[in-house]
């Protein structure tokens, strides 16, 4: 019986996020064969293409012109792009400091200036900025005068009265750079003893060309990308940065370990910690040490848990082979994370996205419509379909 697996250009994007990656494995699949055009479409997708040209080029194999034509181009294009964004944040910084508001870097920004060689070395998006809660209406206010801009139409206020970000703010022409103003960490009601005034009081300060940039301590760091991608993006998207980021927090060497494992515990995300410690681990070579892993581990027999973790893997990437239903990926979810054992009580991160739905408007068309009969019982053979094919499905071997 064949088993399923990640792609080979899944496989190795995978692997251009080990810090540092598997040169051995990656040889063994750029010699068996890549499709170019699906590496470069997973590639982009995932933000990832400056750094799988430049991992491509530090192997000197040769590739394909037309495969990789594209790959250099959106690869260049990334680069320039992470440039005027760290200009644009430099400067942002500054408006806010002439006002006496308290900046905080998340995310990209910070693991840009601690975790990683520079700023442009970590690919992003959009600018994560934490401020004070009691400042954030202000800071986001000013900065709509200093070029920002707010589409109101896109991202309607009553959205984020909930939220941990006011909307999002854009900077003209074209809407490149996106910025978000945080009064906290993650969306309010979330299950997590884990407060932005613990990130505060905690915080570290790094010197940048005269600038002292105010950034997460790296406990902190870390508990935030697995949280982030365990509970917020159930871990479905941001898989490559998420892994990469771990495996180049880990790296810098200074996560003590004892108290990471007390905070994760104590803040009720022992199982959040562990599922993305044991992802980035297995996928990008991360060194999570062992004890680490045993400590974070639910109440579950190895032989579930790697049940559980082949569906997980299955999904980090679009497929037409993923799985066919929202309702049994979400009770796939919570048999890895186990919100009741874990103190989350009725709290689940998809009611952050149905409370999104709520404060917009729905048109007669984008009601949801019961479904009939015959689809449901073809959605319950599709999801016992897919139960059987992840049971075939090959985990990578440990990058490590």
């Amino acid at each position: 019986m064949t088993c399923a697996s990640l792609s080979p250009e899944a496989q190795l994007l995978l692997l251009t996020a080990g810090v540092p990656p598997n040169d051995t494995a990656m040889r063994r699949l750029l010699t068996a064969g890549i499709d170019w055009a699906h590496l470069c479409a997973l590639a982009e997708h995932e933000k990832a293409t400056s750094i799988v040209l430049r991992e491509l080029w530090r192997l000197g194999l040769p590739t394909p012109d037309a495969g990789a034509h594209e790959l250099r181009q959106r690869a260049a294009a990334s680069v320039m792009q992470m440039l005027h964004l760290e200009q644009v944040l430099l400067k942002t910084l500054d408006v806010l400091a002439e006002r006496g508001i308290e900046v905080m870097l998340l995310k990209g920004a910070a693991l840009g200036y601690t975790a990683y060689p520079s700023f442009v070395d970590r690919s992003m998006g959009d600018l994560d900025l934490l401020v004070p809660p009691q400042r954030a209406e202000q800071a986001w206010s000013l900065l709509q005068t200093q070029g920002w801009t707010w589409p109101s139409a896109r991202w309607a206020s009553q959205r984020y009265t909930a939220h941990q970000h006011l909307p999002p703010l854009i900077q003209e022409p074209g809407g490149g750079s996106r910025l978000e103003i945080h009064g906290d960490l993650l969306p309010g009601g979330h299950p997590f003893r884990f407060s932005a005034a613990t990130m505060w009081a905690q915080a570290k300060q790094v010197c940048l060309n005269g600038r002292v940039l105010t950034v997460p301590h790296p406990r902190h760091q870390l508990w935030h990308v697995c949280v982030h991608f365990a509970w917020s993006h159930e871990m479905q998207w941001g898989t490559w940065r998420t892994l990469r980021d771990v495996a180049a927090i880990i790296r810098r060497g200074d996560v003590e370990w004892p108290e990471f494992v007390d905070l994760a515990r104590e803040s009720r995300a022992g199982t959040c910690c562990f599922w993305t410690l044991r992802l980035s681990r297995r996928l990008a070579g991360a060194d999570v040490p062992d004890r680490v892993l045993a400590a974070l581990r639910p109440p579950r027999p190895e032989l579930l848990l790697e049940r559980i973790e082949r569906h997980y893997v299955s999904n980090l990437f679009p497929s037409k082979d993923g799985c066919p239903s929202v309702l049994l990926a979400r009770r796939l979810w919570e048999a890895g994370i186990l919100p009741g054992w874990s103190g989350h009580g009725p709290v689940r991160p998809w009611q952050v996205s149905e409370r999104w739905m709520a404060g917009s408007e729905q048109h007669e068309s984008e009601q949801p419509r019961h479904p009939s009969l015959w689809a449901q019982l073809r959605k319950l053979g599709a999801g016992l379909a897919y139960l059987r094919r992840t049971q075939r499905f090959a985990l990578p071997v440990n990058a490590r």
